[in-house]
């Protein structure tokens, strides 16, 4: 009886072994049809530190150390008045450039309708005096002939300066008409780069104004928070930092038949953070194709259940189907 149950027990360990080989072959082959691993991850930038912008006295505080906070909440008030004041200022230099502006574009605008007629002038006297000239020959041989008397000819010599003076003279008003509209161009041209000098200082002082307003540029928990009212911020010391809610990992996945990955996959991510922790999220986006990778962000939900740290490398896997 021994020997016969030595015999089944002989039979039945291998034959145990096997079936558990087989079902883990099994198991294993559907798992890796469904979901795609990496370990070639990493944590993004997970602290958003925030320096101020302009140096002046901090007024309001509406937050403290690890509070949650909303994006777009303000979290600091510095005094800005000044930049207000200037705002005011430059505006109004600004409007007054703008009509001096006009003043010399209107001028211009005369000054080229003068010359406008000026050069028809021209071509008038410039006619007359090809005829008073014409008139002078003329009567130059007609004199010599006996046919006019001298009296006509000093007429017809007179009607000859007349007329060359008188092309002169537009030819000349023409010059100083150019020389004129030269002179108020260079002003217009000035006048121009004045006005854009001020909007530029005008833009630049509301974008300070506007940084006397520090909003939370993402949703999370404010840590560091160092400022006290009364101070005066220094554009290289850190206010405070936000622990975003969302907090991404890049993952480079391997490329493969079953590599369809699509935004809103389920996905997990074991990262050391106070020991190996797994926390869950979903696939964000899908970045371009790289030579034999996939690059896939992940968006980790929840990722203030331990403090990851910013570059760690992270266990990714994603459910493809």
């Amino acid at each position: 009886m021994k020997r016969k149950f030595y015999q089944k027990k002989r039979i039945m360990i291998p034959l145990t072994i096997g079936l558990a080989l087989i079902f883990l072959g099994v198991f294993g082959a559907l798992h890796s049809s469904m979901y795609q691993t990496t370990t070639n991850a990493r944590v993004d930038e997970c602290l958003i530190k925030f320096t101020p912008q302009i140096n002046a006295k901090i007024i309001e505080i509406n937050t403290e150390n690890n509070s949650i906070v909303k994006k777009g909440e303000i979290i600091i008030e510095l005094d800005g008045h000044m930049y207000k004041d200037e705002i005011v200022k430059l505006e109004k230099e600004f409007i007054n450039a703008q009509k001096e502006l006009k003043s010399f574009e209107d001028e211009i605008d005369n000054i080229n309708a003068k010359t406008k007629q000026t050069k028809e002038e021209i071509e008038q006297a410039k006619i007359n005096l090809e005829n008073a000239n014409d008139d002078y020959i003329r009567y130059k041989n007609e004199f010599k002939d006996g046919t006019v008397t001298k009296k006509d000819l000093e007429n017809a010599i007179n009607n000859l300066e007349l007329a060359q003076i008188q092309y002169e003279t537009v030819q000349k008003h023409l010059k100083e008409t150019n020389n004129i509209l030269k002179d108020v161009a260079i002003k217009k041209d000035e006048q121009m780069e004045k006005l854009k000098e001020t909007l530029e200082e005008l833009e630049d002082t509301k974008l300070k104004a506007t940084n006397a307003t520090i909003i939370a540029p993402k949703s999370g928990k404010i840590t560091n928070l160092k400022a006290k009212i009364g101070d005066m911020t220094n554009n290289n010391e850190v206010l405070f930092e936000i622990l975003p809610d969302e907090i991404t990992v890049f993952a480079n996945f391997k490329k493969l038949p079953n590599a369809n990955f699509k935004s809103g996959q389920k996905a997990t991510v074991k990262v050391y953070c106070d020991g190996l922790k797994k926390l869950s999220g979903e696939v964000a986006e899908i970045l371009p194709e790289k030579k034999n990778y996939i690059p896939v962000k992940i968006k980790i939900e929840n990722p203030n259940k331990c403090k990851i740290k910013a570059g760690s490398k992270v266990y990714a896997s994603v459910k493809v189907e």
